[in-house]
């Protein structure tokens, strides 16, 4: 079942074989900025390619263990709720960056694009890789139960892989605790495994500022590890991490002489067992690993309604677009500067979208503006400016960003 792999080089000419055929559809998808789409396309192109030595049959028992549905008009997979893998998200946050200025977009387009290529096809590989070791660990338990039944005893058990096994991805492991795995990844593997659906938003100025941290601060190592979750499909999933692997994908492109190894970075796996169900179980494994970090009250499982979460995140992007010089990646900033995401948990924390009956982004970004003309209006009074530190202020006029320094309009 489903035994046909290529090997890197012939990978690699498949890539450079199809890419002409990627091009057409891609370009579009560029040019009308529909990223979901457009990974959605690379995705199944890249599927296509893969498969293209299976049989029919092979092919699509492969589709359905990836969980993936294919609309025959289109062409292109049906993804719910499929979330990017990092180095998908760095190349879609390069898009949008790019594309601000038309002239470096133009210069920038194509080289994005084949990055995007490398990306889906790295993503795509890797799931077929999973799927394959399980067919083939499946086919030997089948093998090895008729060998037991004709000699009297059975196995009771099916496992997808066994201790002695190497991980298709994610190699040997290192110690198996029962309930997690530790194993050593190269960045350029974790870059191509997806974020967990109901993880944080990737920003990637949250990822470059730790980049270059980092290289002021090499000497440490690289602190911690990187979590994954691991679904009863052997998918994998990034918990925890994704903008330290964010920060790893960018210092590899920088190619600087580094006091530590980016193909040697630990790696724990929570395995899906039979008994849990899926979305209980990360989110468990989530908000376990995070109860000692600041992450927002608004992105904790199960706090925010979906529906609320994407009005505010979408909305203090449309404001950090609007106002760039007044953001900072840091959640330590000072005024006249806002972080997206303290903006984000404080107008969640405020209830504005209810009580303001907002329901789209553009209505919060309206709200927030009326709430900044006030403020300009405030701070033109001398015993309300006086308040305030001084260069702050002056920065607050020059920029007519006034947000940043007074918190009081949250609950105007």
């Amino acid at each position: 079942c489903c035994k046909t792999m290529y090997s890197s080089r012939s990978f690699a000419a498949l890539v450079r074989n199809s890419s002409s055929h990627v091009n057409k559809t891609s370009r579009a998808a560029l040019s009308t900025n529909l990223v979901t789409d457009y990974f959605s396309s690379l995705r199944w192109r890249a599927t296509e390619t893969l498969t293209s030595l299976m049989t029919k049959e092979e092919k699509e028992k492969l589709l359905k263990q990836m969980n993936i549905v294919v609309d025959v008009n289109t062409k292109q997979q049906e993804e719910p709720d499929v979330q990017k893998t990092i180095a998908e998200a760095v190349v879609a946050a390069r898009q949008e960056e790019a594309q601000r200025q038309e002239a470096q977009w133009e210069r920038e387009k194509e080289r994005l694009h084949k990055e995007a290529e490398q990306a889906a096809y790295a993503r795509v590989e890797a799931d077929i890789k999973i799927q394959q070791q399980r067919a083939a660990a499946m086919e030997k338990w089948q093998a090895d139960l008729a060998k037991e039944q004709v000699n009297g005893s059975f196995a009771t058990t099916a496992t997808a892989t066994t201790t002695n096994d190497a991980h298709p991805l994610l190699g040997q492991v290192l110690a198996d605790f029962g309930f997690k795995r530790l194993h050593v990844v190269s960045a350029d593997i974790l870059k191509n495994i997806p974020v967990w659906k109901k993880q944080r938003i990737y920003r990637h100025d949250r990822a470059k500022a730790m980049a270059a941290d980092k290289l002021k601060s090499a000497h440490f190592g690289l602190p911690g590890v990187i979590a994954l979750h691991e679904d009863s499909d052997g998918k994998l999933f990034i918990l925890d991490g994704q903008h330290r692997v964010g920060m790893m994908t960018i210092l590899q492109e920088k190619k600087t002489q580094l006091s530590f190894d980016l193909d040697r970075v630990l790696v724990e796996v929570f395995p899906e067992h039979k008994d849990n169900q899926y979305e209980t179980y990360a989110q468990d494994i989530f908000t376990e690993i995070n109860k000692a970090e600041p992450i927002k009250l608004v992105d904790m499982p199960g706090v925010a309604k979906g529906a609320d979460r994407k009005v505010i995140t979408e909305g203090a992007s449309r404001l950090k677009e609007a106002y760039p010089d007044m953001f900072r990646p840091s959640q330590a900033c000072r005024p006249p500067h806002l972080n997206i995401d303290n903006l984000r948990d404080a107008l969640f924390a405020a209830d504005i979208i209810n009580r303001h009956n907002l329901k789209s982004p553009k209505a919060l970004q309206d709200w927030m503006m009326q709430q900044n003309d006030a403020l300009r209006t405030q701070f033109q009074d001398e015993q309300h400016a006086a308040k305030v530190n001084k260069k702050a202020l002056k920065k607050a006029q020059d920029f007519d960003f006034f947000l940043g320094i007074d918190s009081s309009w949250y609950y105007n």
